[in-house]
């Protein structure tokens, strides 16, 4: 439309020309006929060239007007039909996809509608189901689903142990007992670590050299030294001997380095408080370099504090057995382990190294060494899984993962390798004898049971001799006997047990009834643990 407006424009243009051409032509004319009489600069024949070329002039502009609109329109003319083309595209683009989408709603709404005709017959069923069982059983829903319960629980724990064989059976092969021995003895040949033990250890002073003025001196100072690190000095007159005996790894280590020299260098008891200072800031920072380069060599990172729990461990024996070498055996044995099991190697490894860290502190915090060592690596941060292997190690708590059972397998082969501890059968059996001597020679005491190779003996009394209110101060009394006659390593619970029966024979006239301390039904009354410290060399529990 807007093509043609502008030809009818340009063909007005032109109309208006010619029409501006004729009227200057008979102007033109009339001023030519006028003035014929006179003198006129214009004649008729060049008024009508004028006009003429006027109107030649008006014609060809408008018909380059016309041209260029002509084109114009063109130009409009396909634009407008390209347009158009690319509308119509997307009004068939359209057309198909409201088709494809009408298809698709078609086929949602006919899945829904099967979805609800089955959701409706499954219901349908269930309820005819239910009325069936109802029927049939005569059972209200609570009882048939604890029936179901149980069966179901019946069924699998008769199938627990065959599923357990066939997991076992495929990860270990045929034969688990092999394969299990086969792993721990290739863990074991595996373990080249040096068993050489460099740690120092208590030996008694001798005093056989000295004069009795010198002695007195050496016997001030080496009080002196007791009194500031909790030792307990022993003096052997017959042997000429002393001895400094404390449960702290630490303080034991610092009485024997400063024993030492005051013995060497003959230092009077004034002097004995700078040696102490000095003596325990050198052992301080030997204990954390040796803690450092064992972490290093696990290949384990941590808290500063971890570094000076494992380096207490160097001073600290079990059996005769370094605890820090035993902690690296048990590490480097239960990383083998896991590996040969295609567990994590990483944890397996930190488990066993820290597996006795307990023991570094036992003797300041009451209780067993795993439970304490286990809460003490919960508070520096360590993993959950290695602090329950810690605890677990010696079945203080329920081992639970295979970690747990890994550290106790590894722990167990450190232990009890060739060479690893210094106790024979006969001095284990003569342990176990003199506690069992020590119980049962009070009055009272019906039997004793040493249990846990020493570390516990359990006590039962007579209930006619030995009431409840005296069991505690008998607990105490063996135990303190044990403690100032016996050498053990670690501690020993003693466990007093009261028991009171009553015995009835039916029918009455055949055996009349017999009551022992009164018509009771038989139980036990346990006394408070009553716990002692070892003393023997800084010796403590495997």
């Amino acid at each position: 439309m807007n093509a043609l407006t502008a030809v009818a424009m340009v063909a007005a243009a032109a109309a208006i020309a010619l029409g501006i051409a004729t009227v200057v032509y008979a102007r033109a004319s009339r001023r030519s006929i006028q003035g014929s009489g006179a003198a006129s600069p214009l004649t008729v024949a060049e008024a009508s060239s004028q006009a003429g070329d006027l109107v030649a002039e008006a014609r060809t502009a408008a018909l380059l007007s016309r041209e260029a609109a002509i084109e114009e329109l063109n130009a409009r003319r396909a634009a407008v039909e390209s347009r158009e083309a690319v509308i119509a595209e997307r009004h068939r683009h359209l057309r198909e996809r409201r088709q494809a989408f009408d298809e698709r709603r078609f086929a949602y709404k006919k899945r829904r509608e099967e979805i609800e005709g089955r959701r409706d017959a499954v219901a349908s069923l269930r309820e005819e189901i239910a009325a069936t069982v109802l029927r049939i059983a005569a059972l209200d829903p609570e009882q048939a689903s604890t029936m179901v319960i149980d069966r179901l629980d019946s069924e699998l724990i008769a199938e627990h142990s065959e599923r357990v064989e066939r997991t076992v059976a495929s990860t270990l092969g045929a034969e688990p007992a092999l394969a299990a021995t086969t792993h721990i003895v290739q863990a074991i040949e595996r373990q080249d670590a040096s068993n050489v033990d460099m740690a120092p250890r208590v030996a008694p002073l001798p005093l056989e050299s000295l004069d009795a003025h010198a002695r007195e001196r050496v016997l001030t100072a080496l009080s002196v030294i007791a009194q500031e690190t909790g030792a307990e000095l022993g003096v052997d007159q017959e042997k000429a001997q002393a001895t400094l005996r404390t449960v702290d790894p630490i303080g034991r280590e610092i009485a024997r380095q400063a024993s030492l020299e005051v013995l060497d260098r003959k230092i009077q008891a004034a002097e004995v408080p700078p040696l102490l200072m000095r003596t325990r800031r050198t052992t301080q920072r030997r204990v954390v370099d040796v803690g450092e380069r064992a972490l290093w060599q696990m290949q384990m990172g941590g808290r500063p504090e971890l570094a000076e729990l494992m380096g207490t461990l160097h001073y600290r024996f079990s059996y005769g057995q370094n605890a820090l070498l035993h902690c690296q055996e048990t590490g480097y044995l239960c990383g083998v382990l896991a590996a040969e099991l295609g567990l994590q190697q990483t944890a397996a490894r930190e488990a066993g190294m820290l597996h006795d860290v307990g023991k570094a502190v036992d003797h300041e915090v009451e209780g067993v060494h795993a439970i304490i060592g286990g809460e003490l690596l919960r508070v520096l941060g360590v993993d959950q899984a290695i602090v329950h292997a810690v605890k677990a190690h010696h079945f203080d708590e329920e081992p639970a993962t295979d970690l747990a059972m890994l550290t106790i397998c590894a722990d167990a082969i450190s232990a009890s390798r060739p060479g690893a501890r210094r106790d024979t059968l006969a001095a284990y059996l003569a342990r176990l004898e003199q506690l069992q001597t020590i119980a049962t020679r009070h009055t009272g005491v019906e039997r004793a049971f040493p249990l846990q190779a020493g570390r516990e003996v359990r006590v039962f009394v007579k209930a006619s001799e030995v009431k409840d209110g005296q069991m505690p101060s008998l607990s105490a009394e063996i135990a303190r006997e044990i403690e100032a006659e016996m050498q053990y390593p670690g501690m020993i619970k003693v466990t007093v047990i009261r028991e009171t029966t009553a015995t009835a024979t039916a029918p009455a006239q055949i055996a009349p009834v017999r009551v022992t301390n009164g018509a009771k039904a038989v139980h036990e009354d346990a006394a408070p643990e009553a716990t002692v410290d070892p003393e023997a060399n800084g010796d403590t529990e495997g």
